[in-house]
């Protein structure tokens, strides 16, 4: 037990708690990736992943270019995104994805997934944590 010298005159800290308390902290600053969004051309992409990039273009329908051999129901992106809208009900994504199409130049489930759960949750705002996002990423792939 910790305290300050004298006695009782502040109270006592455990310091057991007080370690546990750090180490949570600095776990909890590792799981929490950094988006660095680049722009270019207005494509939206996250730094350190070129693989998929958000890219303006007016669509009827949520778009994925690049992944032709997979049908749009079997694409982990796309269930991704029925996901992120049965959990959120946010109509914004939909909108947003009226004006954007997603393109792969390597499909990857996971990697691609996670991207753009975090492209999303940046480009439209969306006050999710990491530990929602992940629920939903494992929820599709």
């Amino acid at each position: 037990m910790g305290g300050f010298e004298g006695g009782d005159e502040g109270g006592f800290w455990d310091e057991d708690a007080v370690a546990n308390l750090i180490k949570e902290q600095h776990r909890k600053k590792k799981s929490q990736k950094r988006v660095s969004i680049e722009t270019e051309n207005s494509i939206y992409r996250i730094e350190d992943d070129p693989l998929l990039s958000i890219v303006p273009q007016t669509c009827r329908v949520f778009t994925i270019e690049g992944c032709e051999d997979i049908s749009l129901e079997a694409n982990a992106i796309y269930r991704a995104y029925k996901a992120l809208m049965d959990y959120t009900c946010d109509s914004d994504i939909e909108e947003f994805f009226y004006n954007h199409k997603i393109v792969i130049t390597d499909y990857n489930p996971d990697k691609n997934t996670q991207n753009f759960l975090l492209l999303v949750k940046e480009l439209c705002n969306l006050a999710l944590s990491n530990e929602e996002l992940q629920q939903i990423q494992e929820s599709v792939v």
